[in-house]
């Protein structure tokens, strides 16, 4: 083979190197520009034969997932002394959502977090009240009848995302949610193309290893976990707020510049 056949071998395979490599930085849910997510990963799947009861048999991040508390468990969502249990009023606040702002509430259960935060962003803002639970989503659907058209807004989710459109999002906010998420990367991904560049991300979960907080291991996190798996895909910490009685508020942003 002459010098120049050599080069030119060389720089076919150079281009076809760079082809695959793009090709596969590209999940199903996002385009190259939109991507936000980081090219570092350290969060894997692994199969467990044994694990505890209370998740499945799937591991993430070296945290095995939690299962779903199902829609028959709805009453302990909406039970009386939830306000004075978790201060619900308190996270609103600490949300700090404001009048104009689309949100999306991903998990939304029984809509009763969504129609507290519809109250802080409404008449110009909009709710997006998202639940992967059939039967949750036919009650979060008879709620939005009772808004003006297109206030409140319900999908249903998947296993692998919200369903939500590109950049649609100034706030997506998940209570309780992520810790049940089957592929909670995938839905992360998808997540994040659904917020706007430079919009928030936030994460609501039990406190891990706190002996008040009377609620299942596998259903609880550690803040550093969360901020562990959040920046795995591309997710910029901003600061977290541990001011309620159960829970941690952890805040990301999404980059304005994504990854390229």
């Amino acid at each position: 083979m002459t010098m120049c056949a050599t080069k030119l071998v060389k720089n076919m395979q150079r281009s076809l190197v760079l082809v695959v490599t793009s090709v596969a930085a590209i999940t199903p849910f996002q385009s190259r520009s939109e991507s936000a997510v980081s090219n570092n990963t350290q969060c894997e799947y692994v199969a467990l034969k044994t694990g505890h009861p209370d998740g499945i048999l799937k591991q993430y991040c070296n945290r095995q997932i939690a299962k779903v508390m199902g829609w028959q468990g709805a009453s302990w969502l909406d039970r009386a002394e939830r306000e004075s249990e978790e201060r619900t009023d308190q996270l609103i606040d600490i949300l700090n959502v404001k009048p104009g702002m689309i949100v999306g509430d991903i998990g939304a259960g029984t809509g009763r977090l969504s129609m507290l935060m519809l109250d802080r962003i409404k008449p110009t803002g909009q709710m997006w009240a998202v639940d992967v639970q059939a039967e949750m989503v036919g009650r979060l659907k008879e709620i939005a009848q009772k808004y003006p058209k297109h206030q409140f807004e319900v999908k249903q989710a998947t296993a692998l995302t919200p369903n939500l459109q590109s950049a649609s999002l100034d706030m997506a906010i998940m209570v309780d949610v992520y810790h049940e998420l089957e592929f909670p990367r995938e839905f992360l991904e998808a997540l994040l193309v659904s917020v706007k560049p430079g919009g928030t991300i936030v994460f609501v979960e039990y406190r891990a290893g706190d002996p008040k907080v009377p609620i299942k291991r596998l259903h609880t996190m550690t803040v550093a976990q969360i901020k562990k798996e959040a920046s795995d895909v591309g997710l910029v910490f901003e600061k977290v707020v541990s001011d309620l009685p159960w829970q941690d508020v952890v805040f990301f942003k999404k980059p304005l510049l994504t990854k390229k």
